[in-house]
């Protein structure tokens, strides 16, 4: 037999075979849809029969459904029998039964339909209002997902939402469109900080798990819903823009922080404790549920949530997990979802950057590292579908290597396969990163001030603090008893000050300054000078009625003052600057260690001389100057000499010049002249 006559044969019968895997492919598929249709039939009865949803008239809308992984939309057209009339009303929606005929029906047997529940907006809001809430709940979905991959105890869902557009009404109105689930509906969390009494560990643990997971850039609150399928979340970012007008930024994620209190899913997690003061950590202990000392929560693999997301606040967390769209298949052509994957998977010593690797619980390191040894060790044995030694473009290649045997026969299977293997290769970048919620250790203080000092750090952790420190100081955490009284609010904080006696909360002091102080180990400049004027004497805005430096430890408070100050002007402070370079000048507020120095006083002048008056801080110290009067100064130093700076004429001269001219362009005649004429004098 000839070599063409053997290949016409193999391909017959390989053709052969492919038809008869299709064929069998078919009827298993059949065979499956009708069990399913007799097991639904015979034992779930539809909780909404005596509603006669099905008598109702045929409404065609049109459904836009969302992807947060491609961020695209894609709509269709469906059929629905929705109620005129609401069945329940919240405080901005109302809810319609409904029931919609599915895509993929036969004929159109209203009696095997789904439940659904349509909410509208109870008062007319903008239709992109409406496709904003679909966006936000979806993405929510995609972190539960990969809360899930870290198997805790028990998984999240959050239900599925699209939007349906009913074109044949006026004005063609726009609904919420989600399944219907049967059972009790519980609001565990709210976006305000509320945690339900009722003891559960899972939504806690889950909001808790997104704000490190995202590397602190956001946090998915307000958990709510039927067991562990939720709903209506909402998505605090730290910026505070998008996910509409319920993300009230790092102010929400501090209202969270103070009344969660970590439990045993947190920990199995390795997710680390938001640090807060000792009156707050009572107050949480008190205020918690505890079940019985017999229940243990058990994992064969422990998951591990140390690595950012992002290691810089510039780059968009979401955006960074949407990069990836490969699809990552197993040999079987499926993309496992069970499988056990540890957040340091596919993460190099290159990739791991800013914590390098280390797992700031020191604790449980060694048992992580013991469990990610198993964990590799299995799915190499078991060739796992993820690949977690690879940089981008080997894992796109070797992706596409690994998937020789996907059945494409079936477009049911393959579609599903493929949604399933988009998700897996989604969240595979997303496990590498996240980024604790405390601090731990005097080596991470060390490394942030470290990196503080080269610039200026926004830490979203530190903004938290900041707005924790101001909620004390406006009373928000004060108990219901005390608020309910205006009386008892405003009264004396401290017995021996008559001058303050009215109009003072009586608030958690200690608590308050615990937070402005790790708001200042983290890098934060506004809680950094706000401690500096406290040490001064000065007024400040933050916890105005604090007016003593005790609380730091220092004997000298004008050398916390000024340590600090020097701190916040080599973070890019210019306000600190002035006060730095005129405390060098002057030898005020130096501390009984420091005597004026005017090289540094110089140095500090010219830095900031070197910002625009608009500069990005924005901030108007009480010291504030104009550029020409710090170019003055200069050339006043340097006419005069002393305190280690030697007398230079010519230089006073330029330098008296160029305020000359900046006093001219900020239209100052008078003063231009004068300086002109001090210029004159130097030349002399």
């Amino acid at each position: 037999m000839s070599e063409s006559n053997e290949q016409v044969v193999s391909a017959k019968i390989g053709s052969e075979h492919s038809s008869s895997d299709i064929v069998r492919s078919k009827e298993l598929i059949s065979k499956w849809r009708d069990a399913a249709k007799r097991c639904y039939s015979e034992s779930l009865p539809d909780p909404w029969e005596q509603f006669r949803l099905t008598e109702l008239a045929t409404r065609n809308c049109i459904r836009h459904r969302y992807s947060p992984i491609r961020k695209q939309w894609c709509k269709d057209c469906v059929q629905v029998k929705m109620q005129r009339e609401p069945f329940a009303r919240g405080a901005m929606r109302e809810c319609y039964r409904l029931k919609k005929l599915s895509a993929f029906r036969r004929n159109d047997q209203w009696e095997q339909a789904q439940n659904y529940v349509a909410k509208k907006y109870i008062r007319l809001v903008d239709r992109q209002v409406v496709f904003e809430d679909v966006k936000l709940q979806m993405d929510s979905k995609l972190w539960a997902e990969e809360f899930n991959r870290h198997n805790p105890p028990k998984k999240v869902d959050i239900m599925q939402v699209s939007v349906l557009e009913f074109t044949d009404e006026a004005g063609c109105p726009l609904y919420h469109l989600e399944h219907y689930i049967e059972g009790d509906y519980v609001k565990y969390n709210s976006n305000s900080g509320f945690v339900s009494d009722i003891t559960r560990n899972t939504p806690q643990a889950f909001s808790h798990f997104t704000f490190e997971r995202s590397g602190h850039q956001l946090i998915v609150v307000d958990i709510q819903g039927v067991g562990d399928l939720y709903t209506d979340p909402q998505i605090h970012t730290a910026s505070g823009k998008g996910y509409g007008d319920g993300n009230l930024g790092t102010k929400g994620m501090a209202l969270f922080f103070h009344s969660h209190a970590c439990n045993e899913i947190c920990r199995l997690m390795c997710l680390t404790k938001f640090d807060l003061s000792d009156g707050e950590k009572r107050g949480l202990y008190n205020k918690r549920t505890f079940e019985s000392g017999s229940t243990r929560l058990i994992s064969c693999n422990s998951s591990y949530a140390c690595e950012p997301l992002t290691n810089d606040d510039y780059h968009s967390a979401m955006e960074r997990l949407r990069s990836r769209s490969v699809s990552i298949c197993s040999s079987g052509g499926f993309a496992e979802r069970s499988v056990s994957v540890s957040s340091c998977d596919g993460v190099s010593e290159a990739d791991s950057t800013g914590r390098s690797g280390i797992c700031p619980c020191e604790a449980c390191a060694g048992k992580v590292m013991r469990s990610l040894r198993r964990i590799r060790l299995k799915s190499d044995a078991e060739s796992a579908s993820v690949i977690t030694d690879f940089n981008d473009d080997e894992m796109r290649i070797a992706s596409f290597d690994r998937c020789p045997n996907v059945d494409t026969t079936s477009s049911c299977c393959s579609s599903r396969h493929t949604r399933e293997a988009e998700r897996e290769a989604f969240w595979l970048e997303a496990r590498k990163f996240s980024r604790p919620a405390g601090f731990l250790s005097q080596n991470e203080v060390q490394q942030l001030a470290e990196l503080s000092m080269q610039s200026r750090v926004n830490s979203v952790l530190g903004q938290i603090h900041v707005d924790l420190a101001r909620y004390h100081e406006l009373g928000r955490f004060l108990p219901k008893s005390v608020s309910a009284s205006k009386d008892i609010n405003f009264m004396s904080t401290d017995e021996d000050d008559h001058s303050n006696r009215e109009g003072s909360f009586v608030y958690d002091k200690q608590a308050a300054l615990y937070h402005l102080d790790m708001a200042r180990r983290c890098g934060i400049v506004e809680a950094i000078i706000t401690i500096a004027e406290i040490a001064y004497g000065l007024p400040h805005e933050l916890l105005k009625d604090i007016t003593d430096a005790d609380y730091w430890g220092y004997d000298d408070p004008e050398e916390l003052g000024m340590e600090l100050m020097e701190t916040a002007a080599e973070m890019g402070d210019r306000t600190a600057m002035l006060l730095v370079a005129e405390s060098y000048e002057t030898g005020r507020r130096l501390g009984r260690s420091r005597s004026p120095y005017w090289p540094k006083a110089v140095n500090w002048y010219s830095r900031a001389a070197d910002f625009s008056e608009d500069s990005e801080d924005g901030t108007e110290g009480f010291i504030s100057k104009p550029k020409y009067e710090i170019v003055q100064k200069i050339a006043e130093m340097h006419r005069e000499g002393g305190c280690g700076l030697e007398q230079d004429f010519a230089k006073a001269y330029e330098l008296f010049t160029e305020a000359a001219k900046l006093a001219a362009e900020a239209m100052r005649g008078k003063v231009a002249n004068k300086l002109y004429e001090m210029a004159e004098q130097c030349a002399i």
